[in-house]
C-alpha cells in the first residue's frame, strides 16, 4: 500500500560496510522498496529520510551533520546497525565516536550487526508514519 513515499539519503560514517550489503538488498527484486513508494537518493535536498551507519569516523562528523542540515524539514534520522547505536564492535574505540545515530539525534534505531533488510524496511516503515 502506498502511503507515504520516501527519499532515503544513506550515510556511511566508519562501519565495516555489512549494514550497507543489507540496505543495497532492499533495492533487490525480493525487497524492492520501490514498490513503497521509497528510493535511495544521491541529493540530501530530495530526502525525507536520513540513514546512518557506523560509529562515526572523525572524517564523516563535520560532512554527516551538514547532510543532515542540508534535508529539509520534517526529517527522520534512522540508525541503522549496532555501531550506529553506539554498540557493537566498535563502542569504546579511541578513534570512534559515540555512534552516528546518536550524534546525528536518530529519532529511530535499529538494532543488529548487521539488521535484516526485513529489520531495515520495519525502520523505514515507520519513519514514513512519523512524516505522514
Amino acid at each position: 500500500m502506498f502511503d507515504k513515499s520516501l527519499g532515503i539519503r544513506h550515510l556511511v560514517c566508519g562501519s565495516c560496510n555489512g549494514c550497507e550489503h543489507e540496505m543495497n538488498a532492499l533495492n533487490n527484486a525480493y525487497y524492492d522498496i520501490t514498490r513503497e513508494g521509497w528510493d535511495i537518493v544521491a541529493s540530501p535536498r530530495h530526502a525525507d529520510v536520513i540513514t546512518v551507519t557506523g560509529p562515526m569516523t572523525e572524517a564523516m562528523r563535520e560532512p554527516s551533520h551538514e547532510t543532515v542540515e542540508a534535508v529539509p524539514r520534517p526529517r527522520v534520522v534512522l540508525a541503522i546497525g549496532d555501531c550506529a547505536a553506539g554498540e557493537g564492535v566498535w563502542a569504546g574505540a579511541p578513534s570512534a565516536g559515540e555512534g552516528a545515530g546518536i550524534e546525528l539525534g536518530a529519532a529511530i534505531f535499529v538494532p543488529g550487526c548487521p539488521p535484516t533488510p526485513d529489520a531495515i524496511r520495519a525502520g523505514l516503515a515507520e519513519a514514513a508514519k512519523r512524516l505522514a
